[in-house]
């Protein structure tokens, strides 16, 4: 209250005085009823301070939503950008680390390995990484040939191939292989997908195949621990791959035209593709991050060899090569430790 109104305030008291004494009140009397009219307006005013003080504490949580939707409207660019570079370096680490951690109870339930590979998310082909480092392939000019290869570390990331010592494996081994575990195979893994279209059952496939139909080529994801053992009676882990960290999913390519198409993404970073049967051209493409910085690379990929790569780096193309023959392809990961 400023002095103006107190000063008016003060007149207005003096001049109800002056007529209630003359209306023969006396000065006590006055006074009392003065008292008791400023207990009654600090009542009032109390109680509605507690009427308010109540609905806060009934509709606090309301209020402090309302509130929080409020300021996220306005600021949620800046949330957003804010969640997303804190969170952003820690997805992966804590993903692999959950991995790591569920394996032994699979080891001990195995029925529970349907749900934990079960795929939940649609890739996005438009993910970029923003500022990535692109220095890996940058100095990388071709795909160079190892002669006797290590396991390979986390700093292993140019290509490179090798001849492996793994048998020969036709489609007559593959079919062999699927009625063999028919029952798993069909309750797991029964469908592959045709010339990036459509899905077929293995069965389906070979017949195709038995009719000469040839311009077709086929992607059949394996991602159960019971095929990857299966898998492991005719494809040995290969040299490269440390003991640890290999991945369950596998892919087996079967190409039986002279198509260009994207070999998948693997679920690990790290890559490998080994010609099991036949040979075919591989291009490897600069990742969207990195064209402008790193080299497309070529190479043939021969019978029995083991194409080594990145794919944060480089894309894997399967391109027209001068071997006419069907070509039977394995397509892993490793993950970093």
């Amino acid at each position: 209250m400023n002095s103006q109104s107190y000063v008016k305030y003060i007149q207005s008291i003096q001049k109800l005085k002056e007529e209630c004494l003359r209306t023969g009140m006396n000065e006590d009397e006055f006074r009392k009823i003065y008292f008791e009219s400023l207990s009654s307006l600090v009542e009032e005013d109390q109680k509605m301070t507690r009427r308010i003080m109540d609905f806060i504490k009934r509709h606090k949580i309301t209020l402090l939503l309302i509130m929080f939707a409020i300021c996220f409207h306005y600021n949620f660019q800046y949330i957003y950008s804010s969640v997303v570079c804190s969170l952003q370096d820690y997805i992966y680490t804590v993903l692999s680390l959950l991995r790591k951690i569920f394996i032994p109870i699979l080891t001990i339930f195995p029925s529970l390995t349907e749900y934990y590979h079960e795929t939940c998310l649609i890739q996005n082909p438009f993910f970029t990484v923003v500022d990535m480092d692109c220095w890996p392939c940058s100095t990388v000019n071709n795909v160079r040939e190892v002669e006797n290869p290590q396991p390979v570390t986390n700093e292993n990331t140019a290509p490179f191939i090798y001849k492996t010592d793994q048998p020969r494996i036709t489609l007559g081994d593959i079919r062999f292989l699927y009625a063999s575990t028919y029952k798993l195979i069909e309750r797991d893994s029964r469908m592959v997908l045709m010339n990036n279209e459509y899905y077929l059952r293995p069965k389906e496939v070979f017949d195709r195949v038995d009719h000469n139909e040839i311009d077709n080529y086929y992607i059949w994801k394996l991602y159960k621990t019971s095929e990857a053992r299966v898998l492991r009676e005719i494809i040995k882990r290969p040299k490269v791959v440390p003991k640890f960290g290999q991945s369950l999913e596998r892919y087996l390519i079967i190409d039986t035209s002279q198509k260009t198409y994207h070999l998948p993404d693997t679920e690990c970073s790290f890559a490998y593709f080994l010609s099991l049967c036949g040979s075919r051209t591989i291009q490897l493409v600069p990742a969207e991050e990195c064209k402008h910085q790193c080299k497309s690379l070529q190479v043939e990929l021969k019978e029995n060899y083991l194409l080594w790569y990145n794919w944060w780096y480089w894309k894997p193309k399967v391109v027209s090569s001068s071997d006419n023959s069907s070509f039977i392809g394995h397509l892993g990961s490793y993950c970093q430790m």
